[in-house]
């Protein structure tokens, strides 16, 4: 699909491996060679939804495997583990994650860590947790297909400013909003964003939804003066240009 997109000039910049492992759907003995079948199409390729099932040294090893592989594809950018603590985790019985639920560094984290710092045939790429998501989970492995953004709105609310970037294709696309306070630190937003007619919502992160209110959950509302959080939204037909409002609390 990437490479039929790429011939007829859909500019896809970057495929993303969704990699919820688990006993149902184990690391592959191949997923090294997966990453470079698609750099070699003149893509970057990222790790996007870290997370491994299980404990002790068995994850632990995995969680290495998995940046290790990443290391050694030249055009592999960027490892996020999908979420902080187990609790914190879409998945939490499977404890997955690099922390426990006390937010105590596993041996996992370790690994990782040793792996990363041993480097690999390329730069190392930046790993960046990121909370569990509201859309129904998968526990394949896959990848995603990720386009140019579109040029962002944006707009200046009560408190806090909403801009949008969109990742377009043929038939779907994903909306990444940021949220950035104003001159005062905000404990809470609420962002006004519409779709056109036409496109249908079909999952998103970070965020809880009202209509055409977009407001933060329990883990993101507190933002500092002048920094910012992200929630994403995704869905089919074509988010067009969208024009944001953004009120804080």
């Amino acid at each position: 699909m990437v490479k039929d997109f790429k011939s007829r000039g859909v500019p896809i910049d970057c495929v993303g491996f969704q990699s919820h492992i688990n006993s149902g759907s184990p690391l592959p003995s191949d997923y090294q060679a997966n990453l470079q079948r698609f750099a070699d199409l003149g893509v970057d390729v990222q790790i996007t939804e870290l997370d491994i099932q299980g404990s002790g040294t068995a994850q632990a090893n995995s969680y290495a495997t998995v940046v290790k592989s990443c290391l050694a594809v030249a055009r592999c950018t960027g490892i996020t583990v999908w979420g902080i603590r187990d609790s914190d985790s879409w998945r939490s019985g499977d404890t997955p994650l690099l922390f426990d639920n006390n937010g105590n560094k596993k041996a996992a984290y370790t690994s990782a860590l040793n792996a990363l710092n041993s480097g690999g045939t390329s730069s190392p790429p930046p790993v960046s947790t990121s909370p569990s998501v509201s859309v129904s989970p998968s526990v394949s492995v896959s990848p995603s297909v990720s386009t140019s953004p579109s040029s962002p709105g944006d707009s200046t609310g009560n408190g806090c400013i909403a801009t949008t970037s969109v990742n377009q294709w043929p038939g779907g696309f994903v909306v990444t909003v940021r949220v950035t306070a104003g001159a005062a630190a905000i404990n809470g937003w609420t962002v006004g964003l519409a779709l056109p007619s036409g496109a249908t919502v079909t999952g998103s992160w970070n965020v809880t939804r009202a209509g055409n209110n977009w407001s933060n959950v329990s883990y993101n509302g507190h933002v500092n003066a002048g920094q910012y959080t992200e929630f994403g939204i995704q869905g089919t037909g074509t988010a067009g240009t969208l024009i944001p409002t953004c009120s804080a609390s």
